[in-house]
């Protein structure tokens, strides 16, 4: 009976003896710097070149590896890519890279512009928590840092947290990613692109003891998160590019409820006749103001009037841009804005979504926008007939004008629209899709329920989706501004 009771006792120790004697890495909860004097002592190098303080990977599958397994650390690291350059950084994989039967975590690294290259870019955990968003830039210097503590990660690009993720115990995985998973094993930072190099100006490893690792609490069952993490290990861009710093909503809390929820934010900024951004002054202080934030960049085309306050130069510094058609002017001269019930005029039902329609046709048509936002909104006397006023005809008329004009249509997940026949049809005739919320406070964010159920009713795909322009392509610089307002 001692034997029982003391052999796994045993068994444990012998297996830490074996772990520490086996163990070739930097000292345990010291910061140790990786130089050319030590690189090779704790790592394998393939196809690296060292040139006086710096590392430089500029063949395809040039790797640094590490000769020691391990399971929590914090690493930072300092690089430079050029561009066409794709790297990644694996942890908790094979000491071979095997990209069939890839196991562990994976960093992209990618900073390319939008629209050019793959659509991830630098920080994203792959497949976990997909990053679109720009963190850093071709040939600058930037900070990649990723700690892994039990069963936490965070990524961080430039001191901002880009990703971050809780494995919980028994994490579910789809078919071919079983082996996603964390592990005592090896750190790889490898080159995947032909083009481009990857240089390593700094690199630091600090190891972490497991008595200090957090073991944070097991992840509540949720069949939404369920359903997000679904998407993601599929890749499916879950962005939601339609938020605002409203109602006591701060940065800092948007980021970190979008980390928390497994998708991205757009930010936009409100732009406009007595709105706070009111001219190129204005708007080039406030994306100052943002430049280093994990968000897209984004501007509210307010009203009809901001096309005379703006010009395209300054609103080519916005990632994408976009309006909706619920503030115009109707034949009688009453400037309308249709979520304000004494602000809207009907007159006759039919007569007013005719007029709505033709409203929507001239600013999609003229304005050079790239979403159109609260799409088919009502005002509050119409909304509850939604399905009998926006016939056939008229909604082949609004997809018309987005397909000839290439504006993305929102699928809007506080009002819930449009309805799924519409967004069936837009799709059918090859319009791209965004999700957007259009909060108005700070606990009305929600989680892009409806845009998430739309995903299965509707069957959309990644190649449905938009995703911004590279600066030189916006369609502000292509197509200019209008003579005058639209509506």
């Amino acid at each position: 009976m001692l034997i029982k009771r003391i052999l796994p006792a045993l068994l444990v120790l012998a297996l830490v003896v074996y772990l520490l004697a086996s163990y070739k890495g930097p000292e345990p909860g010291v910061t140790t710097t990786i130089d050319k004097s030590n690189l090779e002592k704790f790592y394998r190098i393939k196809e690296v070149q060292l040139q006086e303080d710096q590392f430089h990977l500029t063949k395809n599958s040039a790797s640094i590896t590490s000769r020691f397994r391990i399971r929590n650390f914090e690493l930072s690291m300092r690089l430079k890519t050029t561009p066409g350059t794709l790297g990644q950084l694996n942890f908790a994989t094979s000491k071979g890279y095997d990209e069939k039967n890839f196991r562990g975590y994976s960093i992209l690294i990618n900073n390319s512009d939008y629209s050019t290259g793959k659509v991830q870019k630098t920080g994203s955990l792959t497949k976990i928590r997909n990053n679109y968003i720009r963190t850093a830039d071709d040939n600058e210097w930037f900070d990649l840092t990723v700690s892994v503590l039990g069963n936490h990660i965070k990524v961080t690009v430039n001191g901002k947290i880009v990703s971050e993720y809780t494995e919980p115990q028994n994490a579910k995985r789809i078919e071919g990613l079983s082996g996603m998973v964390l592990s005592r094993s090896f750190i790889s930072l490898r080159k995947i692109s032909d083009q481009g190099e990857l240089v390593v100006g700094e690199m630091k490893m600090k190891p972490i003891t497991e008595e200090i690792a957090a073991i944070l609490p097991p992840v509540k069952p949720d069949s939404l998160v369920d359903v997000i993490d679904s998407l993601n290990q599929r890749e499916f861009p879950l962005i939601d590019f339609h938020v605002h710093l409203k109602g006591g909503l701060t940065m800092d809390q948007c980021v970190q409820h979008a980390k928390d929820n497994g998708f991205c934010y757009g930010v936009a900024a409100n732009c406009g006749l007595k709105f706070p951004v009111t001219n190129d002054s204005t708007l080039n202080s406030y994306l100052k103001s943002i430049e280093k934030e994990p968000i897209f960049k984004a501007m509210q085309c307010e009203g009809r009037e901001w096309v005379t306050l703006f010009t395209p130069q300054a609103v080519a510094g916005f990632d994408y841009i976009f309006t909706d058609a619920m503030t115009w002017t109707d034949n009688k001269g009453r400037r309308m804005r249709l979520w304000m019930p004494d602000e809207t005029f009907v007159d006759n039902d039919q007569q007013f979504m005719d007029m709505l329609v033709g409203k929507i046709e001239a600013i999609m048509e003229n304005e050079p926008v790239d979403i159109y936002v609260n799409p088919t909104f009502l005002p509050a006397k119409l909304a509850p007939r939604y399905d009998e006023l926006w016939t056939k005809a008229r909604m082949d008329r609004v997809v018309d004008v987005l397909v000839r004009n290439q504006v993305a249509l929102e699928i809007n997940a506080r009002y819930k629209i449009p309805s799924i026949a519409f967004i069936r049809k837009a799709k059918e005739a090859g319009v791209k899709f965004t999700f957007g919320t259009n909060n108005t406070k700070n606990d009305d964010l929600y989680r892009m329920e409806y845009c998430i159920k739309v995903i299965k009713a509707v069957g959309l795909t990644p190649e449905d989706m938009f995703q911004p322009k590279s600066k030189g392509e916006r369609k502000i610089l292509k197509k200019g501004l209008p003579d005058k307002v639209t509506g």
